[in-house]
């Protein structure tokens, strides 16, 4: 949840400082409408394709600090403003990366039933929340430069990035272990209740 909290934060932040960005670049409400367009379908088009690879090679990890790395270099340019409109497209792109292979990734490893719909919630309800932040950083007095917002976004970019990579060898650890026959000693319980274990059955293996 954490993770999808920080990639959240750039979402909304991409609604505040949009339209200061566009207005410095001279762009009218209509042509600010149609400058927008390019970015979101940059950023519809990475997600797909990295979604695909995602699936094929059964790995989340990577991609995770992929999205992270491109919204993180988004977030870091700040003039000329042509660049900051180049950084509109990085830190929509990171964020689309990002936000739905964390949330696959989390339902990968919650095995099925009640604990992925249960899961599910808590990771999108709780990382939504981030908007309540981002209205609130990026404050236009200080614009066109954001320097609360941005670096605030930056230092929870650093936060997805570590909670991914804890959870990634954290992950492999605990692969290893089931490999290594430690967590054989669940065989013994009831029929019944080996069949409810979920992600905790000793054959399930998490997704990294």
């Amino acid at each position: 949840m954490l993770a999808y909290f920080g990639a959240d934060h750039s979402a909304s932040a991409v609604v505040s400082f949009q339209p200061t960005i566009l207005r410095e670049l001279g762009y009218t409400a209509s042509q600010a409408q149609i400058h927008t367009i390019a970015v979101f379908m940059v950023a519809l088009v990475l997600a797909i394709t990295v979604a695909w690879f995602s699936d094929w090679l059964q790995h989340r990890y990577a991609f995770c600090m992929l999205g992270v790395t491109i919204c993180m270099v988004g977030l870091v340019i700040e003039y000329p403003v042509g660049a900051r409109y180049f950084g509109m497209f990085a830190i929509t792109a990171g964020v689309y990366i990002l936000m739905p292979v964390l949330v696959v990734w989390n339902l990968n490893n919650l095995g099925t039933g009640y604990r992925r719909v249960i899961g599910a919630a808590f990771q999108i309800g709780g990382g939504n929340s981030a908007a309540l932040v981002s209205q609130n950083v990026f404050i236009s007095k200080h614009a066109p430069r954001y320097p609360e917002g941005f670096g605030t976004g930056f230092a929870l970019n650093i936060m997805a990035g570590i909670c991914c990579t804890v959870l990634f060898f954290g992950l492999r650890l605990e692969n290893r272990r089931r490999d290594s026959g430690i967590r054989d000693d669940r065989c013994t319980l009831p029929q019944d209740e080996l069949d409810n274990l979920g992600d905790d059955h000793p054959s399930f293996r998490y997704t990294l």
